[in-house]
Formats: C-alpha cells, structure tokens, sequence
C-alpha cells in the first residue's frame, strides 16, 4: 500500500506523467497499469490528480485569452465553440444532411481484373448510373 501513495506523490508531483512516476516511484509501467485496473481507489486516485492538471491547464488557456493571445483563442474557439460554427471541417451534404452523392471503394484486382484503363472507366461510369 505504501508503494502507491508513493506512486501517487510522484504522480502529483510530475504532472501525471507516468514513465517518470513509475521510475521515481520503482515500479514498472505494467505495476501501475495492473494497479489501476484491480483497485479502483487507486484509478480513483490518478483520475484525481489528472483532472486537476486539466483544470490548471483550462485555467491557464483561460488567462492567455484574456491577455488576448490569438492562438489560444481560435483554439479555444474551435474545441469549445463548434456548436456556434467556429470548425474546421467542412461536411458535403445537401439540406437537412441529405446525401448528395456515394463514395464506393472498390479493390481494383478483384472488380477490375484485367479491364483496360477505358473499360474500367466504363465499369465506373455505370455503376454510377
């Protein structure tokens, strides 16, 4: 038991970085892993501590947008703002999400054998249609 909380001081202490607690602490990696399947005050434990670097962190990305630094910002945006249309990615679809046209892969050994470039094109083209 002593070996754990061990684990988990070097855990808090080296930002959950887990190679780092597993060295400092003399454990292998497959220990903590095996720990933090079979005891679960323990996954409880490092849950804790990796929750409250993501809240230093948020808290940290909060305070570079307030001083106005831009990168922060459209990241921030983009992660936490989509529902307001701050994404990258663009979706192809027709109104209401309709599907305006279907990708087909095909393996072109077996569909297309020995075809000549033209019959193949062919072939597509008809399985369009």
């Amino acid at each position: 038991m002593k070996s754990k909380q061990h684990f988990l001081e070097n855990f808090k202490l080296s930002a959950a970085n887990i190679s780092i607690s597993c060295e400092a602490s003399n454990i292998s990696r497959q220990t903590y892993y095996n720990w933090r399947k079979q005891d679960g005050d323990f996954a409880r434990d490092c849950e804790d501590i990796e929750e409250r670097n993501l809240d230093l962190a948020e808290m940290k990305l909060l305070t570079a947008i307030r001083e106005g630094k831009t990168a922060e910002l459209l990241f921030y945006l983009k992660t936490k703002g989509k529902k307001r249309g701050y994404v990258e990615r663009q979706e192809i679809t027709g109104a209401n999400g309709q599907k305006l046209f279907e990708v087909r892969i095909i393996d072109t050994i077996e569909e297309i054998g020995n075809n000549t470039y033209e019959q193949s094109i062919q072939e597509l083209k008809e399985g369009q249609e």
